[in-house]
């Protein structure tokens, strides 16, 4: 066998033709224009990937390179001589063939959805459990602010009014609590929209429009144990966490470094639509219809604080922005199935009780 190509000395970039032989696929020898005669054994030699046409480098064994542009004769070495790096000759079979670069394709996809469908989640729950409770601190650090500065309104609630809802909360709320949140309630406007959302850190803020909704204490509690049904199972981080990896995913395929810029930016924005999956808001709601039961609240308050949302989403009264309160509506839905979960809990623990406004 003869491969003809270029030899370069060891530590130099000078060229000379030359051509590689061998005779029994054991040993070669190289020969160069200027009468070098160069042998040794085949399986000494450092062979370099297949990379379409590009030129092959061989290193020999006394560090002298041999490039060639016969990538098959050179494959034919290696498959004859059983050279270890035969290997990448497959891996070029590989990469040539359509076959498998359409299988290829369709696993990556697969793989792709599956990880983004199912194993993100799974690790962002995983990582937000073992991050300690003195991290969500940091994370919400000063996002109450850039929400205050950009989006939120101070509230216009009376002072008493106030002062009873955050003594309530404080008292009796907070006194079934186990975790070591730092929970604080706040109260804000937000375009006069019913809302209430959770920082990972335990900060809850709940609207004027939310409350004035509200019938009675227990649908306003109803509402903020599910909020703080969302801080214990860290929720908020989760959703963080999993936005961050993404994040930093497309940061280095894409090299774009401003990502992570804007994974900050958009953190405010998340936790006012507090777009949670099914799981969560379901997660939200169990812990809020047990803690309840605790404290002795009927969850059937629940079901008919969902009642006014879904009456205020039908509402025919022109008044009613349904892009704007659809926005709210649609990241909380009002799921008949979950209105039918509190009042399972409702039949089992309080019988059934009707609301008392």
């Amino acid at each position: 066998m003869q491969i003809i190509g270029y030899w370069y000395p060891t530590d130099s970039s000078a060229r000379h033709d030359a051509e590689l032989y061998t005779n029994d696929g054991i040993h070669y020898t190289l020969i160069t224009k200027d009468n070098n005669d160069l042998q040794g054994m085949i399986v000494n030699l450092s062979v370099s990937d297949r990379l379409g046409n590009i030129p092959r480098k061989i290193t020999l064994e006394d560090r002298s390179v041999f490039e060639t542009q016969n990538n098959d004769e050179i494959d034919l070495l290696l498959q004859k001589s059983g050279h270890k790096d035969n290997s990448l000759h497959f891996l070029h079979i590989l990469e040539t063939n359509v076959l498998w670069i359409a299988t290829s394709l369709v696993l990556t996809i697969v793989i792709g959805f599956a990880g983004i469908r199912w194993g993100l989640p799974w690790a962002s729950e995983k990582i937000a459990y073992i991050l300690p409770i003195s991290v969500t601190e940091q994370i919400s650090t000063g996002t109450l602010d850039i929400l205050d500065k950009y989006i939120l309104e101070p509230s216009e609630l009376s002072e008493t009014r106030k002062q009873a809802i955050q003594e309530h909360f404080t008292k009796t709320l907070l006194s079934v609590q186990t975790e070591q949140f730092n929970y604080r309630l706040y109260f804000r406007q937000l375009e006069d929209l019913p809302n209430a959302f959770a920082l990972p850190s335990g900060q809850i803020i709940i609207t004027d429009k939310l409350i004035e909704m509200a019938d009675n204490q227990q649908e306003i509690d109803s509402v903020l144990l599910h909020e703080i049904g969302h801080v214990v199972h860290r929720h908020g981080l989760q959703q963080i966490i999993h936005g961050s990896i993404v994040t930093i995913a497309i940061t280095m395929f894409a090299g774009d470094a401003t990502a992570v810029e804007e994974m900050i930016v958009a953190l405010p924005t998340f936790l006012l639509e507090s777009n949670y999956s099914r799981k969560n808001e379901s997660e939200a709601d169990e812990y809020a219809f047990q803690k309840m039961v605790k404290l002795g609240i009927d969850p059937v308050y629940f079901a008919s604080m969902f009642e006014k949302m879904m009456e205020l989403k039908d509402a025919p009264d022109d008044s009613i922005d349904e892009e704007e309160y659809g926005e709210f509506l649609s990241t909380h839905p009002s799921s008949p199935k979950r209105m039918q979960r509190a009042r399972e809990y409702s039949d089992k623990y309080f019988n059934g009780n009707q609301v008392q406004n």
